[in-house]
């Protein structure tokens, strides 16, 4: 079994959220970015229809590149009344227009449902990838809302305004809070990235 895990991300959250599942879950593992080890070997292209293949696609060619396995995640947010948009195009949306946009398109609008979903891929050279995902139903609030103080991975901060991605306007059926107001280790369970990241780790410590 590796101690290592080498993961194709230049989301430094999104390490250190998968380190928090680790250390919170007492997998004794180590999780280090592919970048940081092979520059521009470790990235690769985000270019699919769905988060299973960009992740898939992603740990597979990096894999093949630096001839080691890889972690790669992808995720997507879809919005029902926006025609299943940002979808694929969740980050760059994000970044370019922020969740307020989100909200703005919904003004007036009674369907608010939403989607969230986490693939999480794991892929030796010349090898299939292996994958866990998770879907996440919910609604688009009708503001932000989130807690002071929680890792950037959950909710925005003075110093991260995009923590959290999308969470801090979605909140997940059954549920009355947004994913921003849930804590890191309540979304061990209730999250749409940390269970995959779980399932990948109890699959890679006790047996394949």
């Amino acid at each position: 079994m590796a101690s290592q895990i080498v993961f194709a991300t230049r989301n430094f959250a999104k390490l250190a959220q998968l380190r928090y599942v680790i250390e919170r879950c007492d997998f004794g593992l180590t999780v280090v970015s592919a970048v940081s080890l092979f520059g521009d070997a470790g990235r690769y292209t985000e270019a699919s229809s769905s988060a299973a293949e960009i992740a898939g696609n992603g740990a597979a060619a990096v894999a093949d590149r630096v001839g080691c396995p890889i972690l790669a995640e992808d995720t997507t947010f879809e919005v029902d009344a926006l025609d299943g948009r940002p979808g694929v195009s969740a980050g760059v949306y994000l970044k370019e227009h922020g969740r307020r946009s989100i909200l703005r398109a919904l003004e007036g609008q009674q369907n608010r449902q939403a989607w969230i979903t986490s693939a999480v891929a794991y892929a030796a050279p010349d090898a299939e990838p292996v994958i866990w995902s998770r879907r996440l139903s919910g609604r688009i609030s009708m503001q932000e809302c989130w807690l002071p103080g929680l890792p950037d991975w959950v909710a925005p901060s003075y110093d991260e305004p995009t923590g959290g991605g999308y969470n801090a306007i979605f909140t997940a059926t059954g549920e009355t809070r947004t994913l921003a107001e849930i804590p890191p280790d309540e979304a061990l369970r209730l999250g749409y990235r940390e269970p995959p990241f779980h399932a990948f780790l109890s699959w890679l410590v006790c047996g394949r």
